[in-house]
């Protein structure tokens, strides 16, 4: 039975179909996200090697290929140059400034009794009501055991060099099953890239406009996954310098191993700014030599860190290439942080969000009008 409807009740109706439908849609692109974070969380021991090794090959692929293309160098000769280029940053940090990271990284965990009792004596004075608490934690002894632990492989890589380190390294990377990153590298920059023009031959059953769209929505992450990791390492190690040297410069005891392990934490976006505030701030305080002069020096640091961040190298370096709000950093950080169960989500939540926001706005312009359209055409 065909009912007359009216121009505003065909909109209506035509209203209710489309969220009927982008419901269902919801609904089942929910269930299927599931069972990927699922199927990832349980083995993400697995893929975090080889997803750091394929955005590894992504960002050194030109260089790769201008080493084969330019200077006509063989296969291997260009990956083992890769590899070097890799460890040179680190090879030259630590030639330099090895004894200076492993003396204050051995008198940081030394050290690390000796601030739980200033803050205990502190808590006494200030905040009776703490102490209790305290007590109860039994943290002094906790600290002690475990400081002795790290005390330990921190002095066998003192006294050993550079094979009490490869030793330390080589017992670290079995412990978290990365011994198979270089070989995960080595393959996928020798392997032929995939050309994305043909990946429309695997999508027969889409029309035209859409294979060209998931193609550009495929881009779009690679572009994005690249220009984000890029620009987030070289704000990194660029953090870490600065804040290695304003932290020497201030007082902060163990100042400059703090300042670049700061910096590289901030390869995830303010994560390094976050617990360097809660670490520095009591260190400075409860070092032998601290107090408000310190601190305020460790203040004016991070912000003047933060700000040369925030106004000259993230616009510089990476512009507008995510397009997202800091609100939005953060709470994609969260957000990716919990749906992955850890470092991995930590690690994609900015290409992730961005690349969530580059398909939105392909559905907005392109598809919801269309679906609108053929729902009041359908009710009519």
């Amino acid at each position: 039975m065909n009912i007359p409807l009216s121009s505003r009740q065909k909109s209506i109706v035509g209203s209710a179909v489309t969220g009927l439908a982008l419901l269902t849609l919801f609904l089942l692109a929910a269930f299927i996200f599931r069972g990927i974070i699922q199927f990832i969380t349980v083995f993400s021991s697995v893929f975090l090697p080889l997803a750091t090794a394929g955005v590894l090959s992504l960002l050194l692929r030109p260089v790769f290929q201008f080493l084969l293309s330019k200077w006509k160098f063989p296969p291997a000769l260009g990956v083992a140059t890769i590899l070097l280029l890799l460890l040179l940053p680190a090879l030259i940090v630590f030639g330099v400034f090895g004894g200076l990271i492993v003396r204050q990284l051995s008198e940081l965990f030394l050290s690390l009794p000796d601030l739980w009792v200033r803050f205990q004596g502190w808590v006494t004075a200030n905040a009776p009501a703490m102490e209790v608490y305290l007590e109860k934690v039994g943290g002094a002894d906790q600290i002690k055991l475990w400081v002795q632990s790290q005390s330990e492989a921190l002095f066998d890589i003192a006294a050993g060099g550079a094979q009490g380190l490869l030793s330390a390294l080589g017992s670290m990377i079995g412990l978290f099953s990365w011994a198979v990153l270089p070989v995960y590298l080595i393959f996928l920059l020798i392997a032929p890239p995939f050309p994305l023009d043909k990946l429309e031959e695997f999508l027969p059953y889409l029309k035209a406009d859409q294979r060209k769209d998931v193609l550009f929505l495929i881009r779009q992450f690679v572009e994005i996954v690249v220009v984000f990791f890029r620009g987030q390492l070289l704000i990194a190690f660029a953090q870490g310098g600065l804040m290695a040297v304003g932290f020497s410069v201030v007082g902060l005891s163990y100042g400059f191993i703090l300042g670049l392990i700061f910096g590289l934490l901030n390869l995830v976006p303010y994560l390094g700014n976050l617990i360097g505030l809660m670490i520095t701030i009591p260190l400075a305080w409860f070092q032998p030599d601290g107090g408000w002069g310190v601190l305020i020096g460790v203040l004016v640091v991070l912000s003047i860190v933060q700000m040369i961040e925030g106004y000259v190298l993230t616009p510089r370096i990476m512009g507008k290439s995510t397009g997202l709000h800091p609100m939005a950093v953060i709470f994609a950080m969260f957000f990716w942080g919990t749906a992955l169960s850890g470092i991995i989500g930590l690690i994609l939540a900015i290409p992730l969000t961005a690349f969530l926001v580059v398909f939105w706005r392909l559905a907005k312009e392109k598809y919801l009008p269309k679906m609108k359209e053929h729902a009041v055409a359908e009710s009519g």
